[in-house]
């Protein structure tokens, strides 16, 4: 007879069958909620790649399905929503003494412990889907004020050379980016990138919980030896739903940066490969988003150089504050694109798109200057031609400038101009 099947043994397993009908019994009565298993959600099955650490946090109760039965695991995870699953996961016993259990409320406690430090959600909604860069930042602050171990300078600074978009990650998250591939937490992507920008969605959230868990119940003594590579989540890319923007104007008072903090508060979370008015990144959808913006921003609006036509983009663009006829590109491609979108710096002149920021230069004449394409050709002025828009353009926004690009194949415009696209 095998060890723990004899009479004895059968005899427990009959009573714990009989408990378990009578929880079961008494949960029903009760309105009681028993967690769901990964494997009834119906879309995680069990061979989904993150279907373990999903069906982990559905049982502790950190993430829970839809009502519709489905988990959603390429959904972006936004700001409110990844608060309230730390909340869940590091201070269940401080998120117990709120009657609201609601996201509000995770957001209340990640800031009471500085955990939502240095990251973009001060510009962002609560409901704006969270980066990865950001993602990094806060795991960082939750081993801080847990007093978890972290790796010393001369340990982490090591990644630096397996992080291939290193310099796009935001200054303020660079050292938590590090730390969490020092430390397993975090991994690249398989072409050795990063993807700061790139939202994280539910399922990636449920992985980096558990990781940051098992590391801190480890004391933070181990760690992988490299970094992981995140797995490629499978699942359906989500489709926003097609929105009405705010219109592009300055109300009465208001600078340019308090402007674009209002538009971007109002614009739905970004979505890979969609506009920020949730239509698809076409040259058409792109025109009519600048035809409305001509419409609220029209030729001759002003647009000069004093402070209150500056704009503090993201860091996804490279630099700080953007003045004058920069900040009046920067802020239309925020506006069409969403602030979170990708920026893509490059000088192949030959893959001009329309929408995309262009920062012209010449080192002959010292011209200097930022415009929007508006269109690919403009036959006013030739088949060479291309059409602008730009601001401080004689101290406002103009509608009918153009671009040669024959312009782009001499020395001294080549060698300073960059193409800014979001594509």
């Amino acid at each position: 007879m095998t060890e723990g099947q004899g009479p004895c043994a059968k005899g427990v397993f009959a009573l714990n069958k009989q408990l378990g009908s009578l929880f079961l019994a008494l949960a029903l009565c009760l309105g009681l909620a028993i967690p769901a298993r990964a494997a009834e959600l119906s879309d995680v099955p069990a061979d989904h790649w993150a279907y373990q650490q999903v069906s982990r946090c559905v049982q502790d109760g950190i993430v829970s399905g839809y009502s519709d039965g489905a988990f959603k695991p390429g959904n972006p995870v936004s700001y409110g929503a990844f608060s309230i699953m730390l909340a869940r996961a590091f201070y269940a016993s401080e998120l117990a003494g709120y009657s609201d259990q609601g996201t509000a409320t995770g957001e209340a406690i990640m800031n009471k412990h500085g955990i939502l430090n240095d990251t973009s959600r001060s510009s962002a909604s609560i409901g704006a889907s969270l980066p990865r860069e950001d993602m990094a930042q806060v795991m960082y602050n939750i081993l801080v004020d847990k007093g978890a171990k972290i790796p010393a300078d001369t340990e982490y600074v090591k990644c630096i050379s397996s992080i291939s978009d290193f310099q796009s990650i935001n200054p303020n998250c660079r050292r938590a980016v590090m730390v969490c591939y020092t430390t397993g937490l975090l991994g690249g992507q398989s072409d050795g990138s990063f993807g700061p920008k790139n939202p994280m969605n539910r399922a990636q959230g449920c992985v980096v919980i558990n990781r940051l868990r098992d590391y801190m119940g480890n004391s933070g003594t181990t760690a992988p030896v490299e970094p992981p590579v995140e797995p490629v989540d499978p699942s359906e890319p989500t489709t926003p739903a097609v929105t009405e923007l705010p219109a592009f104007k300055l109300e009465t008072g208001e600078n340019v940066q308090q402007m674009m903090n209002r538009l971007n508060a109002a614009t739905p979370a970004y979505t890979a490969g969609y506009l920020s008015n949730g239509k698809s990144i076409t040259e058409a959808n792109i025109k009519a988003l600048l035809v409305e913006i001509e419409a609220s921003m029209p030729e001759g609006s002003n647009w000069d150089t004093s402070e209150t036509f500056y704009y503090s983009p993201q860091n996804s663009w490279g630099f700080g504050t953007a003045r004058e006829c920069a900040s009046f590109a920067i802020s239309v491609s925020d506006y069409i694109f969403g602030e979170d979108a990708k920026v893509i710096k490059h000088q192949n002149f030959d893959q001009l798109k329309v929408g995309d920021a262009v920062w012209s230069k010449n080192t002959a004449t010292g011209y200097n200057h930022w415009y929007i394409i508006t269109s690919l050709t403009n036959p006013a002025w030739g088949p060479d031609a291309f059409s602008i828009c730009d601001g401080n353009n004689s101290n406002g926004v103009s509608w009918d400038g153009y671009g040669t690009f024959g312009a782009f194949a001499l020395p001294e415009v080549a060698s300073g101009t960059y193409i800014y696209s979001r594509y």
